[in-house]
Order: C-alpha cells, then structure tokens, then sequence
C-alpha cells in the first residue's frame, strides 16, 4: 500500500512538472510571437517534447492559453497589491489601481487578445477546457477583483456592498471598451481608450465619496 502510494505521488509531481514545463515553454514563445505564435506543435518543440507527448498533458491549444491567462492575472494581482500597499502616485489609491489594471491590457496588446479569446473558456459548456483548468481562471479572476473592491472599500467612503458593484460595473465596462479597441470601433466613435477610462474612474470616485 505505501508503495503504491509513493509511486502515485510520484507520478502526479512528475505530471506536475511536465505541465509547467510545457507551461514555461508557451509562455516564452507568447512573449516572443503572441497569441498567433501559440500552437501544439511549437510549444511541443520549444519545450523539448513530441507532439504527442504534449498532447498528453494539454488537451488543446485553448487549454495551455487559459493556464497562461491565469498565471497572468496572479501575476498582475501581486503587482496591484503591491502599489496598494506603497501608496504612491497621484489621487485615491483604490481608484488608481483600476486606472492600473485597465492601462496594463491597453499597453499590452498581446495580453489583451489572450484574455478576450479565453472569456469564452469560462463557459461550463466548453468541454475544450478541462474543469480544473476553468476553476483556476474563475479563481484568479475572482482574487483580482476582490482585491479592486477592497481597495476601493479601504481608501474611499463606499461600502463593501457598493465597492463589489463598482468593481464589476468596471469589469464590464473596461472588457467592452477592450473589445471595440480591438476591432479600431473606438476611433469610429472618436474615442480614446485610455480618456475613457480616466472619465470613468473620475465618476466612479463622485459616485463613491456623495454624502447622503
């Protein structure tokens, strides 16, 4: 029985590790080429693997590029937490990291593609995506938006209550201003991305700090 179980445990940290090594793999060809670089069999080469042994660990190209968004937005959680916890710049802390968050996916064009083509991802209906790998988004996804309402909570007058509506108004907001920036409809409306959301983080704050 503990044989057994010694080999199991093996097995799943040796699985473990292919999987991040495949993972690291990806995302170094995602830094160098983007989304349209990211395909089975380059990954597969870049990490030293048969196609079909990658295959083995990753189901699909979609899969790998969900796993990639999530480490992403861990990343980019911490990076937020810790211009939380420095405080500096100009204006309300807890405002300015929504500037943050939405300025980091505008200057990224790569980052953005790859959060707009994974949304779909979250869908229980993907069969594509493993649920492990939907859980892990949702998760990293949740924890970044917790900590923006928390922000928001902590360096403005606004409720909990009202912080979380705030943060996924914004959410919704800023995913379908990244949608039309993608498509070049925002210069159809002759709009800017970045002064629509300074105009929305100003309201945002007027909305926050009215007194009854």
């Amino acid at each position: 029985m503990t044989d057994s179980h010694n080999k199991k445990v093996r097995a799943n940290s040796l699985a473990k590790f292919k999987r991040q090594h495949i993972l690291a793999a990806a995302r170094r060809i995602f830094d160098a080429h983007g989304t349209d670089g990211l395909n089975m069999r380059t990954i597969a080469k870049e990490a030293g693997y048969s196609l079909g042994a990658a295959y083995s660990y990753f189901h699909t190209k979609e899969e790998i590029q969900v796993e990639l968004l999530a480490g992403i937005l861990g990343d980019l959680t911490r990076h937020l937490r810790t211009g939380l916890q420095q405080e500096t710049g100009r204006g309300n802390p807890g405002v300015r990291t929504f500037s943050a968050i939405a300025s980091y996916f505008r200057e990224r064009t790569e980052e953005r593609r790859l959060l707009l083509q994974s949304l779909p991802a979250l869908e229980e209906k993907n069969v594509d995506i493993p649920a492990a790998a939907r859980k892990e988004l949702n998760s990293r996804l949740l924890t970044l938006m917790g900590l923006l309402a928390n922000g928001l909570h902590q360096h403005t007058p606004a409720s909990a209550a009202q912080a979380q509506e705030e943060t996924t108004d914004f959410v919704a907001y800023l995913l379908g201003m990244m949608m039309l920036e993608s498509g070049s409809r925002l210069q159809l409306l002759n709009e800017h991305g970045q002064e629509m959301v300074d105009r929305y983080s100003k309201r945002m704050l007027l909305r926050v700090t009215q007194q009854e």
